[in-house]
Order: C-alpha cells, then structure tokens, then sequence
C-alpha cells in the first residue's frame, strides 16, 4: 500500500481535528472566572427538551409577544400574566387562543345544514350571489360512514361542493380577529364570499385553524356570507367540515410586560421582566441535562419564577398560567388530581405540576388556568411549573421493547418524576447554576463569543432530538429519530466532548457496535444507521458510504479512548474496530490502483479523471483519517 507521499498532510488534518478536541476538554477549570450571564442571542433556540416529538421552543427575544413553539413549527399556547395591584402584565404568550362560535363545525354542535353538489356546479358556484336554491341540502359533516369522525351525509363521489350561508353582525365583531376551523379528506379549498381562504391536504384526525385576512374580513358582509368549499376524496375515506370562529377579548386590558434581560446558559435560559413595580424573574429549567441517573433524560422540566419589588413597598400580586390545551390537542380530555400535594393535570400526553396549596386552579372545556394569589401578602415570593410529557411508544431493540433511561431499574411514572423534580425544583436549579457557571468559565477561556452562540443552546437541542433508553445489557442507547445514524453522532462528538458527556457520546455509538457485533451485520464497515424509531432491526438508507462510516468510527473511537485515558473500551470492540480498519486499508489501496490505471494516459481519461478526482480524493482523505486513527488505536494498544 503506497500512502507515504499523502500521510504527513492527511495526519496533520487528524491532528489539527484532534487539537481542537483536545482544547474542548482540557480548559484548567481551577481559575474561578465568575460568568453571571452570556450576551448571545441566537434566533431560536430550545427552553425545554422534554422529547423529540415535544420540545419547547423560543424564537429570538419573543417570549412576552409570541407563542412558544413545539416540533413542526405549532405553536404552544401557554400564556403567563403577572397581575401587580390588579393590573395586568403579559410576560409570556400572545393574544388569547380561546376563540369562540360564529358559525361552530359539526362536532361542535349537532351538525350544520349546507347546500351541497358531488357535480361541478359551474362558474360562480362559490361566490355570494350564487343562486344554490336547486342544490342539495345536508346536515353536516360530509363523509363515509364509519369514521373516527360523526358524518351526516353520506359522500363517497370524487368531490363536493358545499356552500355554508353565515349571518354576521360586522358591528358586534368589533374588529376581532377571525379563524376558519376546518377538517378534510383528502384535498379541501374554502373560500369566504368567492376568495380563497384555505388551501389544505388532509387533516389526518386533528383540527386545524387559519386566521382570516385582514383582506378577506374587509369584504365580509352584515348579513348574509357564504363560505363556500370544494373537496376531492383520492381515495379510502372522505370527510369535510369548517365553520367560523371569533377571537376572545378576554385579555384586551393586559399590557405587556417589558422585557429586561435574556441570558442563555447550558441547562437554562433565564428571564427578567418589568411589570408595573415588580420585577419578574423566570427561567426555564432542564434538570434532564445533569449527569443525575434519577433525571438524566427524562421527560419533564420546570419553570421558575420569582418576584422582587423595585420600589420597596408592598404590592398585591397574582401570577396566572393560561394553557389551552384543547388548540393545542383538539378534542382534549383534561384530567386532574392532587397527589402528595401536588397538583397534577393531564390531557392527553401532556402534564402540568404545581404546589397544590399555593396555586388555585381552573379546568374548563380543554382550558386550563394556574393562578398564584397574593404572593407578597403571603410571604411566598417565588413558585414552579412543572411541564412533563409522555411518549407513547418506545424503542424495540431488536425485537425488545426498552425502557427509557429515567425508568431504569424502577416502575417509574411521569407523575412520580413531577413529584420528585417538584419536590427537589430549588436544589435542582442550583445543580444547573453550578453547571452553568462552569461551562460558562471553560468558554471564557477560550475568548470566543462565536463558541459561545453554538455550544450553549447546542446541549438543549441535542437532548430536543434524542432519547436515552436502557439496552439489554444495561447499558446507555442514545439516538435520534434515526438510530444509529453514524453522521449525526460524528457532527455532534465534538460538542459532546466539549460538555464532557462522555457517556453519551458511548450512548451514541452502541446502538452501532451493538449491530455490528451481534451479528445482524455482516458488511465490512459499519452501518450508515440501524433503523428508524420505534423500530431498530435493519439499515433504513440505501446508501452505505462504507469508507465514510468507518473513517467515522474509528476517529471518534479513538477520541473517547484518550477522553478516558483508558483502552478499555476500544478493547471491548477491538474486533470490529480492526475489521474496519482493514476495510480502509483495502479500499485505499484500491482506489489509488483505479486512479493510476486513469492517469496512465491522461490525454484520453481527463474527462474521466476530471470527474472523478474530486470524489475520489475526497473518499481517500476520509479513509487516511480513519487509518491514522487506527493506526494511533494500534500504537495505543500496545502501550497497555
């Protein structure tokens, strides 16, 4: 094999990566530098990494005039006001989700009477002055029998026309805001007096709201409007229903709060906000992110909040929590209890915690509403609310359903771990202080903002996109969405290093040793990933990138190698680690033959060669990484 002419440069490539590593982890943290806050700002990041598929998320500096948002960009209707001497302060949310009737869906009553057509009806049949008195008339909703849905008249044709008269009092509007509610299957366009409002494909059991146009409420009419909507069903089953919704003026006389400072740590984000004489502080807290067996990983985080008077003198203030559950989950259930002193609500998978005897509450029709009253007058200065959230599925690891990793060893419940969390809130978040302080003073040393900007908010949307369960052996799994996926956990080694979780970054790699030593792969290099959540049985890409994964393994093998400053754990997969880097050794060897058979006759292979050069270096660089690195494991090897 003849690399000599490539491995000075190619070594000083793993060794400039490997530097870089190394600076990560061995910043001296003896030198007490006292970092209180970090001036960054990034334009979103994640406050609470409960789990993939529910991760609360902030955009910018919005918290007191925007929703927060969960996965896919919904928003989180929680809204937070802090009332000093009666008047009220918005710190957190928007303007009041709670919309009521004008013209309610057919789950929300006993169905409406519609004009309907399965026929095209011909130009003009959605505007108001359609003349629709031939058409048919239906109770809605429309749809197969049968469905998770109750229907009332039976459509099983390609389409419907249906046309909806709504009368209005414009002047009883009084310039609210106006939402279409709709639900649809398969492809739905609706339209209010001939202009389009919506365009949507298939609701799939949820329902979903737009917001009318400032356009399209000008031209809404005192009086008679129709609201008009064609529907195609591609196949299966069919269903249509929408009606009109009015916002609540409920929190028109709310001010908003004024936002004093953000500072963005590790494990938290943290808030202070001016309300009338009052300065709230809040923050977001996850004590998933400790190195704490009992929490690592689970499903629940907190917020704090505490008031302090900047004037000195005593006030009457109430702090409110407004969720409405029943936007964020439709139909929702809200059950609630009080268990060991806490207050504990529950609709559907998500959970709500507060102290029971600090904090009156309100569950009506999907809302639910958490009030502290006379907090300064009581002597009770401070609170929590505690948000957990439960996954329904877990991971079956070959052909084994696992725990998660909270639950090892013991039947725990997500109400248990609110309970505990709640219990234990106050020494928790000075767990995270103490974390916080000491990443904070190991980027300081490196006296770089930019570091700062990407590592902070990095540890929250890493655990926003991973879980951690027990493997069969015990041990830690660590995955995304897609198990295994080797280029995730080499994009995020680096970081992981940087935040000393070490074991993590072992989570990552097991589901991959795990697979390739259990003999459910039987390639030379590792796979590009071992399957998609819940189930973990097979490679789900169609490409290997063979030189690319082992290159990978190997590199990051040998940083948690001199990360512990022990071979034992390439030890423990020493078998599959030399099968890798025999693998490389093969394809290098082979490529530079391919290459020099080209360059025999340049003049009629440089089409060829130019096309080929660029991935063909590339691939050899990786595989020169990955045998340096090897080779360094081999070197190590013998020096135990």
């Amino acid at each position: 094999m003849e690399i000599k002419g490539k491995t000075n440069y190619n070594g000083k490539l793993l060794m400039i990566c490997l530097y870089i590593i190394s600076l990560l982890t061995a910043c001296d943290s003896s030198e007490h530098i006292e970092v209180m806050t970090n001036d960054i700002h990034p334009s979103r990041h994640i406050l609470l990494p409960l789990a993939p598929t529910f991760s609360v998320e902030v955009s910018g500096d919005t918290l007191h005039h925007q929703y927060l948002h969960i996965p896919k960009g919904k928003d989180f209707p929680l809204m937070g006001i802090l009332y000093v001497d009666g008047k009220g302060y918005r710190f957190m949310g928007a303007d009041s989700l709670r919309i009521q009737a004008l013209a309610p869906l057919a789950g929300d009553s006993c169905g409406w009477k519609g004009k309907y057509s399965f026929l095209y009806p011909g130009d003009g049949w959605k505007e108001r002055e359609y003349n629709d008195t031939g058409w048919h008339e239906g109770r809605a909703a429309f749809g197969t029998e049968n469905t998770w849905y109750m229907t009332n008249t039976f459509w099983d044709a390609e389409n419907i026309y249906v046309r909806r008269h709504v009368m209005l009092n414009k002047e009883a509007l009084n310039n609210c805001k106006l939402y279409i509610r709709f639900l649809c299957d398969d492809v739905a366009t609706i339209y209010c007096n001939g202009d389009e409002v919506v365009r949507f494909n298939y609701t799939n059991k949820t329902t979903h709201c737009r917001q009318l146009s400032d356009t399209i409420v000008r031209k809404l009419k005192a009086g008679d409007n129709v609201f008009a909507a064609h529907c195609y069903d591609i196949s299966y089953n069919a269903l249509l229903d929408y009606g009109l919704y009015a916002e609540n003026k409920e929190y028109d006389d709310v001010d908003t709060a004024r936002l004093k400072s953000v500072d963005i740590q590790a494990t938290q984000t943290r808030y202070a906000f001016q309300c009338g004489s009052m300065e709230l502080q809040l923050n977001f807290v996850s004590p998933s992110l400790l190195q704490n067996e009992e929490f690592m990983g689970c499903p629940v985080g907190f917020l704090s909040y505490q008031i302090v008077s900047t004037d000195g003198q005593q006030h009457d203030v109430d702090i409110s929590f407004d969720m409405d559950m029943e936007w964020m989950s439709d139909r929702v259930k809200v059950k609630d209890s009080v268990e060991q002193g806490w207050k504990i609500i529950q609709g559907d998978s998500l959970y709500l915690a507060v102290k029971a005897e600090d904090v009156q509450s309100v569950c009506k029709d999907g809302r639910v509403i958490l009030t502290q009253k006379n907090m300064m007058r009581k002597g009770m200065d401070r609170g929590v609310l505690l948000l957990g959230y439960e996954e329904g599925e877990v991971l079956q690891y070959f052909g084994e359903n696992l725990p998660y990793y909270w639950q090892k060893n013991k039947n725990t419940s997500i109400k248990d771990v609110l309970r505990n969390i709640g219990d234990e809130y106050r020494s928790l978040q000075s767990m995270c202080n103490e974390t916080d302080l000491y990443y904070s003073q190991k980027l300081s040393l490196q006296e770089s903002k930019i570091n700062a900007e990407k590592m902070l908010p990095y540890y929250r949307n890493f655990m926003a996109t991973r879980r951690l369960s027990v493997a069969p052996d015990g041990g830690l799994l660590c995955y995304s969405s897609i198990v295994g996926r080797v280029r995730d956990a080499f994009d995020s080694f680096p970081y992981l290093m940087f935040f000393e979780r070490m074991d993590w970054m072992k989570g990552t790699l097991k589901p991959v040793f795990d697979f390739c030593e259990n003999g459910y792969w039987l390639k030379q290099f590792p796979p590009f990933d071992i399957g998609f959540f819940p189930i973990a049985i097979h490679q789900e890409s169609v490409n290997d990138y063979g030189i690319e994964m082992a290159s990978n393994m190997l590199m990051m093998t040998l940083a948690v190698v001199k990360a512990d400053e022990s071979f034992d754990y390439a030890e423990k997969h020493w078998k599959v680690i030399s099968q890798w880097g025999n693998y490389l050794v093969t394809m290098v060897t082979k490529q530079q033959g391919e290459l020099a058979e080209l360059q025999k006759d340049s003049v009629r292979n440089q089409e060829l060669l130019v096309k080929q050069l660029p991935a063909a270096y590339k691939d050899e660089v990786k595989s020169i990484l990955g045998l340096i690195a090897y080779q360094e494991l081999i070197e190590l090897q013998k020096k135990r």
